[in-house]
């Protein structure tokens, strides 16, 4: 099991903003990447794996651009098939045997696609996806699909949820310069999921494309609540 670092029942944290605050029972976990991966790994999906090269998949904790002395979580990949997921994941424990939680996410991250821009397929900005799932196994592509329902780009699925996408205003439409954003759920966007038997759950953060291009992220931090219900 990965080892991750979390910090449990806190009724403030960096997590601000109504919908993040924090209950007495709810638990609370603050990855910053500026300080390594904390646990999580970066995966892909939806594409022909005999033809990974094509896609140009890179994934790791690399210097952000503008500012080398902090770095971030990249993943980037390009979207040749129409539908790529790139994620996240990471194996949580130490919650309630079998017991529901609603989860709630924000994520920060650099992105190089601005807004209302034009892209090949779709926009660049937003038409890639930002989705927030969990599961009860590892997530991970099994053929050419993720193996768990996350819904197929624009729509959620039954085990993640959209909770916005990549487009940042400050960022240009060639690509050239990247701009931060801040994306978090909303309580009608809470992941409701279930503990195993022993307390743990996958949870996973990503981008399901439509755009037909290159995508580059530099998440820089992801913060999550869970809620007993």
């Amino acid at each position: 099991m990965q080892r991750l670092a979390f910090l449990v029942g806190l009724s403030l944290l960096s997590l601000s903003g109504c919908d993040m605050e924090l209950l007495g029972q709810d638990k609370a976990y603050n990855f910053d990447f500026n300080s390594g991966a904390h646990g999580w790994v970066a995966g892909f999906s939806d594409y022909p794996s005999d033809n990974a090269a094509s896609y140009q998949l890179e994934s790791g904790i690399r210097a952000l651009p503008g500012d080398s002395a902090k770095k971030g979580f990249y993943i980037s990949g390009m979207n040749r098939s129409d539908d790529l997921f790139m994620y996240l994941k990471n194996h949580f424990s130490g919650l309630e045997p079998s017991t529901k939680y609603y989860a709630r996410v924000r994520l920060t991250f650099l992105s190089n696609a601005g807004t209302d821009c034009a892209g090949v397929g779709g926009a660049p900005g937003e038409s890639v996806y930002l989705k927030f799932g969990y599961a009860d196994k590892e997530p991970k592509q099994e053929g050419y699909y993720l193996n768990l329902d996350k819904g197929q780009q624009s729509q959620s699925g039954t085990q993640a949820k959209v909770i916005g996408d990549i487009a940042a205003k400050d960022a240009a439409c060639d690509g050239s310069k990247f701009a931060e954003k801040t994306v978090q759920t909303t309580t009608s966007e809470r992941i409701p999921l279930y503990s195993d038997g022993q307390g743990r759950v996958w949870l996973f953060v990503g981008t399901d494309s439509g755009y037909e291009g290159l995508t580059s992220l530099y998440y820089k931090s992801v913060e999550i609540a869970l809620e007993p219900f």
